[in-house]
């Protein structure tokens, strides 16, 4: 979103003031997209171990199981996620973009995509990882072993932390977004 020296920073807030319904829209189409993997990866969690396609106890997992679980969960997400997902994108690829003028257009294209991600590093996974462990201490599974834990506790202890660093990362941030965008317009 770099154009003739304007910073991508203030290419998206121009965005934002002149699109803020499609902006919006935007937020919670993905919103929606996460909420609803995260309801088919939590599907897929009971539906593979009622098959049978999985143990419930995490000490009899083996190497085929894992294997079994990713390619399923891929599958079901790809299926049921990544397909209306994808169709929305097109959708509003070739209904709004493609419509909007070419210098405005030339305006939103970003430069090199590289240089934009450079120097991040999955900081967030490891501050969900720091908050699953403080979960696990506080719900006091510390020194329970793995085989004694159902794959569900597993599965549901993740989702919790992720969750919760979602809250302490999200709220704030999007309090500091709104505030910023209003103290500039």
């Amino acid at each position: 979103m770099e154009t003739g020296g304007t910073s991508s920073g203030q290419a998206w807030k121009r965005f934002v003031r002149r699109h803020w319904r499609l902006a919006l829209l935007a937020v919670v189409g993905i919103a929606a997209t996460a909420i609803a993997a995260l309801l088919v990866f939590l599907w897929v969690v009971a539906s593979t171990q009622a098959a049978g396609l999985v143990p419930s106890g995490l000490g009899a997992w083996t190497v085929g199981n894992v294997l079994t679980f990713i390619l399923n969960v891929i599958l079901w997400e790809i299926l049921l996620v990544a397909t209306w997902v994808a169709a929305a994108a097109a959708a509003a690829y070739l209904l709004w973009y493609k419509k909007l003028p070419a210098e405005e257009r030339k305006e939103y294209r970003g430069g090199s995509r590289r240089g934009r991600s450079a120097g991040r590093n999955g900081g967030f996974s490891f501050f969900v990882a720091l908050v699953w462990l403080v979960l696990v201490w506080t719900e006091g599974r510390w020194n329970l072993a793995f085989q004694d834990w159902s794959f569900n506790d597993f599965v549901y202890s993740w989702v919790e932390a992720g969750l919760v660093a979602l809250a302490i990362v999200g709220v704030p941030g999007s309090l500091y977004v709104v505030w910023s965008l209003r103290r500039n317009s």
